[in-house]
């Protein structure tokens, strides 16, 4: 008995066998259209890199396996190193090779899946950044003592920017503060951390706004929030920042990489703040002390130098008594006397230091007219000057004497007598 074979019918409607290139650019075109975006879990495995920068590895679990390409514009996105063995949540979309009819995801973002991912995410990366010497503590810079200017990374809202503008006015209110807000936490955060800090970076060493010292701050959370601190952008741009930078990220019990790389580790925010500025108080006590302690040294050289001239006069005793007691007198007068202004240059010089120190302070300090009842308005880090710079639903900050008010504008009406703005002491960028 013989079969009789009935050819199948192509897309075109004539009869005969299809073309394998035909077959596979029709199932590209379907599986790329109903598969362009797809969302998986599994563990990597057979990861290659070859020079091209792109990432090869396959995606598994007890299930199934899947073939993935990333190209390298997205492989230099990512947060963490990929490595054999990780489980890590992957987007993207099916893609066809047709020379060879390979099916493969064309994955565009993976981020590790869990905290136990994430953990051996930031083991993987802190020894690879180490072995590069980014933590070695020869190469962090000391702290300016007395910082002109301080700038500020970190959220616009929150504890964590209240707590450290309150001790940077409370211990060191002759600084000037710049704000630079970001996003702390999200896909974005580590983004604008970074364009943050160079952007302060790249202002010129004789701007206004180029800060003295970098505070870069967050409050606490989870490990997963504050993966931001962790990604590798982030510590290079802290690594090779030119400002000193001081690191106050979650809390005491909280570690981040930026943590490890920073010139200075706070445990908290508000500790990083302390870190980055004197105390006003302590500097004060120290001139007093100081000044007090060279009037004490010339008075003991002045002492000594009586006696010396006395101990001279009574050598002397032999020879003519008028003469060496007349020598002995000028002497006596003549070292008195210059003594007597080198300690009063002394004293004067110490206390112009003083007087000179607190003068600055009063003149300069940006919150003086608070003490008045007049109150400081800021949006985003930088001084309203009017209601025309506060669209309806703006959220500001109102700073009194004593205090802090968050508040969000509703209107905008001018005013009917506006107030000659004061002197601009606050900046932002």
């Amino acid at each position: 008995m013989s079969e009789r074979y009935t050819p199948s019918t192509s897309t075109s409607g004539s009869s005969g066998p299809e073309p394998v290139g035909s077959f596979v650019s029709r199932l590209k075109t379907r599986l790329e259209s109903e598969f362009r975006s797809v969302y998986l879990e599994g563990e990597l495995s057979n990861i290659s890199r070859p020079t091209s920068g792109h990432l090869y590895f396959t995606l598994k679990d007890a299930d199934g396996q899947m073939r993935c390409v990333m190209w390298k514009s997205n492989v230099e996105a990512l947060r963490f190193r990929p490595a054999d063995g990780l489980a890590v949540r992957i987007r993207g979309g099916v893609s066809v090779y047709a020379q060879r009819g390979n099916v493969q995801i064309s994955v565009r973002s993976m981020v590790p899946a869990g905290e136990g991912a994430l953990q051996r995410a930031f083991a993987e990366l802190g020894r690879r950044l180490s072995a590069e010497g980014l933590f070695r503590p020869e190469r962090k810079r000391p702290l300016p003592r007395y910082p002109e200017r301080v700038g500020v990374v970190t959220s616009r809202s929150g504890a964590a920017v209240r707590d450290i503008l309150s001790v940077l006015k409370r211990r060191y209110p002759i600084a000037h503060v710049i704000v630079c807000p970001v996003v702390v936490q999200g896909e974005e955060a580590s983004r604008q951390i970074v364009e943050a800090i160079a952007a302060f970076n790249r202002l010129p060493l004789t701007h206004p706004q180029r800060p003295d010292v970098l505070i870069v701050a967050r409050g606490g959370g989870s490990l997963e929030d504050l993966w931001a601190f962790n990604e590798e952008p982030t510590v290079r741009a802290v690594h090779n920042s030119g400002i000193p930078i001081v690191s106050g990220v979650g809390h005491e019990t909280d570690t981040t990489l930026t943590d490890l790389v920073a010139d200075k580790r706070a445990p908290t925010p508000s500790g990083a703040a302390e870190e980055a500025v004197p105390d006003q108080e302590a500097l004060l006590r120290h001139l007093q002390s100081t000044g007090g302690r060279h009037r004490a040294q010339l008075e003991h050289r002045l002492r000594r130098a009586r006696d010396l001239v006395a101990r001279a006069a009574a050598v002397r005793q032999y020879g003519h008594p008028s003469v060496r007691l007349a020598s002995a007198r000028e002497s006596l007068e003549i070292a008195t006397g210059r003594l007597s202004q080198a300690a009063n240059r002394r004293v004067q010089h110490v206390k112009v230091i003083v007087d000179a120190h607190m003068q600055k302070w009063r003149m300069v300090n940006p919150l003086r007219p608070l003490d008045k009842g007049f109150a400081l308005v800021q949006s985003a880090g930088r001084r309203i000057d009017s209601a025309a710079q506060l669209p309806a639903g703006e959220p500001f900050m109102v700073t009194f004497r004593d205090g802090m008010v968050e508040a969000e504008s509703k209107r905008n009406a001018p005013s009917a007598s506006p107030l000659t703005s004061p002197d601009r002491d606050q900046g932002s960028l």
